[in-house]
């Protein structure tokens, strides 16, 4: 997937420093992470977290950034290429090469299991159903879920399934196995984000504030009950 969407839209597509399309669109989704964190009670010199789906270790680095400790700090991937770039990046953390449907961890093992832009790439429901399993069997008790995903899908963006707050209270089971702790509006819809980003990046957080629906970003925390 990531293969083909950069040969389509280019090397440089999510480059901060190549691309301004994409600075605001960054802001704007660190900015909802941060807001979805100050919501969770927990230790950062001592939470335990996961990041399914890491990639080459990039969420890793930010809660870094925000004080928590790296090495309590697990990612997991398929990809063995970007498993090891996050080695390279983040050598204190932990990082495993397996798929995020059958996690080699203990249930009740981490205090935040995170994940970013993951979910949104798959389509097969049944694959999303048992990774969202899995991600709360090594949730603790009262420890917390993060959810930092694409809320519509669309053509050639590479987001196949929309992670919209109807998905996420069906397959994290919320009212049972999970109740909602926040909802944080992040990154407008690329067309629209990239084009204030670029063209008028002071009014992008204006639009975002005044036109909700166009955010098409969201950060769900689900705290497990």
């Amino acid at each position: 997937m990531y293969d083909e969407y950069y040969k389509r839209h280019g090397a440089d597509r999510n480059d901060l420093l190549a691309n301004p399309e994409v600075l605001f669109q960054s802001f704007a989704i660190d900015r909802a992470n941060i807001s979805a964190l100050r919501s969770m009670d927990v230790d950062r010199s001592t939470a335990r977290v996961i990041d399914v789906g890491c990639g080459q270790g990039a969420g890793l680095l930010q809660f870094i950034k925000l004080g928590f400790s790296p090495s309590n700090l697990t990612g997991i991937d398929n990809s063995v290429e970007r498993i090891e770039k996050a080695r390279q990046l983040l050598p204190a953390a932990t990082f495993e090469v397996t798929s995020a449907e059958n996690l080699p961890f203990e249930s009740g093992s981490f205090d935040l299991v995170f994940e970013s832009t993951m979910l949104g790439t798959l389509e097969s429901q049944s694959l999303l159903k048992s990774i969202a399993k899995e991600m709360i069997r090594v949730t603790r008790a009262g420890g917390y879920i993060m959810l930092a995903d694409w809320r519509y899908s669309r053509r050639g963006s590479g987001v196949k399934t929309a992670i919209s707050n109807q998905f996420v209270d069906r397959v994290f089971e919320v009212g049972r196995a999970t109740s909602v702790v926040t909802r944080v509006r992040g990154a407008l819809a690329p067309p629209l984000g990239r084009r204030l980003s670029r063209a008028a990046p002071s009014l992008y957080f204006l639009v975002q504030t005044l036109l909700p629906i166009a955010a098409a970003q969201m950060t769900t925390v689900l705290r497990k009950t």
